[in-house]
């Protein structure tokens, strides 16, 4: 369901009801994980990127967003 949350926050920023930064790097040597977005939880990784992650939605006004959406 990622994608249609990032839409329905591209289309309604206010269906963002919470959000956390994080830092995150892409894993590419493809050991484990290759291609996955690992999350930093130790502030020993320099180079990892400082994103924003949904924690919590609108729900009410997502189900809107998709319905209105299948409709159309």
């Amino acid at each position: 369901m990622c994608d249609e949350l990032t839409m329905a926050l591209a289309l309604d920023e206010q269906i963002a009801t919470a959000a956390t930064d994080i830092r995150c790097t892409v894993e590419t040597t493809g050991t484990l994980t290759r291609g996955q977005v690992v999350i930093e939880h130790e502030p020993f990784l320099f180079n990892a990127a400082t994103v924003s992650v949904l924690t919590a939605v609108d729900s009410q006004r997502l189900v809107q967003l998709l319905t209105a959406a299948l409709i159309d």
